[in-house]
């Protein structure tokens, strides 16, 4: 303004105010061109300078509000600490970190310039968990489900995150209408009892489940394949009547094998979609397919970069037949057939590799078999896992492998089935895993452990044996060694039985068996009219022959008393009397089943013999073999087996074989006819007695039925044939045979006739014990035979 007013003095008005206008033009314009000065706390700028004062020092830092947890706690998650001067940026932060750490539902930090105060309000410590409303899950899986478990802390989202656990658990069970509510009870110290209030609601259903683009197959039949269930009244008992997205991601894969297995290579599962009713109780489920066309097997080449294996020795292994029609599930038996018969002629690494080519235009698939030797892999160690009870050596020497072996796929499974083989476990996992170098491998053994000890005071009935009571300790795995120990009494009407036995299964650290039998008998034999009684101490010793075989040798000692009927036959009292049996015999066993408890395939054979008369009154040589073989058949969904028992007893220095020694069929061992009801038999006077037979043999054919409802009810069915033949009586004094003795007078039937029956098994693993029913209808047999249509038992246990 001075500058303008002294311008205008020396030069005009008008002058003095161009002048003066020119002048601040150019200073602002030299300004802007010019860089600014720093501001003082400027961020964006690394030059700038920030405050440099320092709020005043913290004098102290109070802890308010905490009752579980340590006030030192609380001092170390902050980032200040007395003496520290006052920053609003580190106390925001520890602010942050006492939030975070979940143990505070509130957190308030005050400043009154030299006093720093936090203020607390703990979360509470869960006192219980419980589930109010639940029906269709068990409370066990709800506890498994969530997250929040007695003695932690709790917090709101963590309780939200376990309603949604809850949640999804019901819709995996068809209960998407189920809510869940949280609530909260207060308990003294700061504990709470969390209730999960379930509402379940309706199960929701599968109305329909449809199929798009299906030309070949039909909507039923491919319903047949999947696991997912229309709901219908009468599927009360299943559980796959709902919608289950998991089972719905296996339904297609189910779907793409089955249409592989018949032939359609380019199958395709284009979508599954489930819609949910506007009522929410039903689904409505479609899959759109694309089958594609048909493919048949061309050449089938098998290429060995192994000296050893032949391709030619190798073909005879492999199930595909050119020309017929392509199925997947060929090509992958076909991996295991040549990886199974490469690791028996001892190349354990063997790699086979399988090359498909498709001719789209032919519709032909060749399949091409590579066979490589692979990495050699050693076993660097042997993890085990699960058994906390069960030693450490008794799972170890069932193994077919040590450490430091070579890897071999054939002798890991048959270790995995010789431990399924003890009972000790309810599951055996065996897997290898990456070792501390490239050809090294750990196996990592996982058992889940069952009970083996059995203290039973038990009642059950049978169509043999009436009612029967048994109290009974069975332990299968004394103390852990693998030893085997049983004391029973068991009660019926027709015997009476106490049994004392004990197993060592390795007898000085030593693959060999051996053990001890006492036990006394007394059997009431109606059918043969006469009553037994037996008293008999045995010893055992076992040991293998092989991976297969083994041989057991026996000695046993009895005195048995035989006690005839008031009017038994002449037959009958023959045998009357109190004799002694000194005999020694072996067993020789062959078994190759795959499954101890539910075999597919395999087979076992045994022979044995007994030879009395090493000391005691009798004197005979009792021979026995059994064999049966069983395999998958019918699509491999049902299981045949065919077992035949055949067995010879003759007498030696000048002694007939006793009437107790001899072989009795019928009942459990012929089903359709009674105990004791088929072989010789003497008749007179309205008697029919059995007198069994010194020749023996008993054939079965059975068909195993597949699984008609989930495996967890444990019902089992088969279709059998049982026939064979018994007789063959040495000829004793007083005895006439049937054709050759007059009228009224007692003969004996004896004809090595052929008898046979049919029927079906039924067997159920119910909660109070085993039943089994067996309806067999005798279709050849004799006119002196008893038969017993059906057979019945049942059992249970305290």
């Amino acid at each position: 303004m001075n500058l303008i007013l002294l311008l205008s003095d020396r030069y005009g008005r008008a002058a003095g105010l161009a002048v003066a206008g020119a002048l601040l033009f150019a200073s602002v314009q030299a300004m802007a061109q010019s860089p600014a000065p720093p501001v003082q706390g400027d961020k964006n700028n690394p030059t700038a300078e920030q405050p440099s004062q320092p709020g005043p020092p913290v004098r102290d830092i109070r802890v308010r509000g905490t009752q579980r947890i340590e006030p030192g706690t609380v001092l170390s998650y902050m980032s200040i600490r007395p003496g520290d001067p006052y920053n609003p940026q580190t106390v925001d932060a520890s602010l942050k970190t006492l939030f975070a750490t979940g143990l505070f539902a509130d957190v308030k930090i005050n400043w009154d310039g030299s006093l720093l105060t936090v203020s607390v309000v703990e979360n509470p410590i869960i006192n219980r968990v419980v589930f109010e409303g639940e029906s269709k899950v068990s409370e066990k899986d709800l506890t498994k489900e969530v997250q929040l478990k007695p003695r932690m802390v709790f917090t709101r989202a963590k309780a939200q995150a376990d309603v949604q656990r809850i949640i999804e658990l019901y819709r995996r069970n068809g209960k998407f209408a189920a809510t869940v509510d949280p609530e909260l009870i207060q308990r003294p110290q700061n504990r709470v009892d969390l209730i999960f209030s379930i509402v379940e609601g309706p199960t929701t259903g599968v109305a329909r489940i449809s199929f798009i683009g299906n030309k070949v197959f039909d909507d039923s039949t491919l319903k047949e394949q999947i696991a997912t269930e229309e709901s219908e009244w009468w599927k009360f008992l299943s559980t796959n009547d709902n919608y289950d997205p998991d089972r719905l991601t296996f339904d297609r894969e189910q779907l793409r094998r089955f249409y592989l297995k018949n032939g359609y290579a380019d199958f395709r599962v284009l979508s599954a979609i489930a819609e949910l009713s506007p009522d929410r109780r039903d689904f409505y489920i479609t899959f759109t397919v694309d089958e594609g066309p048909i493919y048949k097997f061309g050449k089938v080449v098998i290429n060995s970069k192994i000296r050893e294996l032949y391709p030619a020795g190798l073909r005879p292994l492999v199930p595909i037949i050119s020309g017929r029609t392509y199925n997947a599930e060929l090509v992958d038996k076909s991996i295991d057939a040549l990886t199974n018969a490469a690791g028996t002629k001892g190349f354990a690494f063997a790699e086979i590799h399988p090359r498909i080519a498709r001719n789209k235009a032919k519709h032909t698939i060749d399949v091409v078999f590579d066979i490589e030797q692979g990495p050699r892999v050693y076993i660097e160690k042997i993890n085990i896992a699960g058994n906390t009870r069960t030693l450490d050596k008794v799972i170890r020497r069932e193994f077919r492998l040590v450490e430091g072996d070579a890897f071999n796929r054939v002798l890991v499974d048959r270790s995995r089935t010789r431990i399924r083989s003890l009972g000790f476990f309810k599951d055996v996992d065996i897997k290898p895993a990456p070792g501390s170098q490239p050809d090294r491998t750990v196996l990592n053994v996982n058992v889940t452990e069952q009970s083996t000890g059995e203290l039973q005071l038990g009642v059950g009935y049978s169509s043999t044996s009436s009612i029967v009571g048994q109290f009974s300790y069975t332990e299968r795995n004394l103390f852990g060694r693998g030893q085997f120990l049983r004391a029973s009494i068991s009660l019926s009407s027709i015997s009476k039985e106490a049994v004392l036995s004990f197993t060592e299964p390795y007898f000085l650290d030593r693959p060999i068996s051996a053990g001890f039998d006492v036990y006394k008998t007394i059997v009431q034999f109606d059918q043969a009219d006469y009553q037994s009684d037996t008293d008999a101490i045995g010893l055992r010793l076992g040991f293998p022959t092989s991976e297969y075989g083994s041989v057991g040798l026996r000695y046993t000692y009895r005195i048995d008393s035989v006690n005839p009927f008031a009017n038994a036959p002449s037959a009958i009292l023959l045998a009357s009397g109190t004799e002694s049996t000194s005999s020694l015999g072996y067993t020789y066993s062959y078994n190759t089943l795959d499954d101890p408890l539910k075999p597919r395939h395999g087979l076992t054979f045994q022979i044995s013999q007994d030879f009395a008369g090493l000391g005691g009154s009798l004197k005979y040589l009792r021979s026995r073999a059994a064999f049966s073989y069983r395999r998958p058949v019918l699509w491999d969904q049902f299981v045949a087996t065919f077992s035949a028992n055949a067995g010879y007893i003759n007498g030696y220095g000048g002694q007939p074989v006793r009437l107790n020694e001899r072989f009795f069929e019928g009942g459990d061992t012929f089903r359709g006819f009674d105990i004791a009801g088929i072989g010789p038999r003497e008749l007179f006077a309205g008697h029919n007695s059995a007198l069994g037979g010194e020749t023996m043999a008993v054939g079965t054919l059975d068909l195993r039925l597949p699984d008609i409802l989930p495996a967890d009810y444990g019902i089992s069915a088969s279709l059998f044939t049982d026939f064979g033949t018994l007789g063959h009586i040495a000829s004793q004094p007083g005895l006439q045979t049937c054709g050759r003795a007059g009228r009224n007078v007692p003969c004996v039937v004896d004809d090595l006739a052929l008898r046979a029956s049919a029927g079906i098994a039924i067997g159920w693993k119910s909660p109070f014990g085993p039943v089994e029913i067996d309806f067999a209808v005798p279709y050849i047999k004799q006119s002196y035979d008893k038969t017993q249509v059906i057979r019945f038992s049942a059992g249970t246990g305290l």
